[in-house]
């Protein structure tokens, strides 16, 4: 099996970290994301700190894959700063492909509600709660494990979000129609 852009931008354990850093973080700069992310040496079990000029090319990498979108925030004389934002689209279009289904067939509001949902802080907090051990993924383990840990809770993640009204119509915009999509019923 050949691997995906996808996969061989996320196999490097710093720009895996630096992706699920932004998805549990929203947008950042380079320069507050090297203020804000720690790297465990897998060798030395030191942490480590990314220069900006590493994180940047790692940011590059990840948007030519699909997992970063760039936006330009004009900051007056300060001129023009670039800020990247996680989606998980490439990763959901992944398992429509895998399914034997056309991902495009899904309207992006689909995808941009999903996204939302997934960073929100209430969707972020009931998923630290029911996965506890998501707080060390991003240090030792890599995105197949996060994915089942994920899969293997979604039950008991996704009822809490049904039942809170603040982000149930997220839930209902985005990830339903998703699963609906998946399994044939859309």
């Amino acid at each position: 099996m050949e691997l995906t852009k996808v996969d061989k931008a996320l196999l490097n354990p710093s720009r895996f970290h630096i992706y699920l850093y932004l998805l549990r973080s929203g947008p950042k700069s380079v320069t507050n994301i090297a203020k804000g992310i720690e790297i465990v040496d897998a060798e030395t079990k030191g942490v480590k700190k990314l220069s900006k000029s590493a994180i940047s090319k790692h940011c590059l990498i990840l948007e030519d894959a699909g997992l970063l979108i760039p936006k330009a925030i004009f900051r007056g004389n300060k001129g023009i700063s670039k800020v990247y934002r996680a989606t998980q689209r490439p990763r959901w279009e992944e398992f429509a492909i895998i399914r034997g289904l056309d991902p495009k067939e899904l309207p992006d509001d689909v995808y941009d509600k999903m996204d939302e949902l997934a960073q929100h802080p209430k969707y972020l907090k009931i998923v630290e709660e029911e996965i506890p051990e998501i707080r060390e993924i991003s240090l030792i383990r890599q995105k197949e494990r996060l994915d089942s840990l994920l899969f293997d809770k979604k039950e008991e993640i996704f009822g809490r979000i049904e039942n809170d009204a603040e982000i149930r119509p997220l839930f209902e915009q985005g990830f339903k129609r998703y699963f609906r999509f998946l399994m044939g019923l859309d």
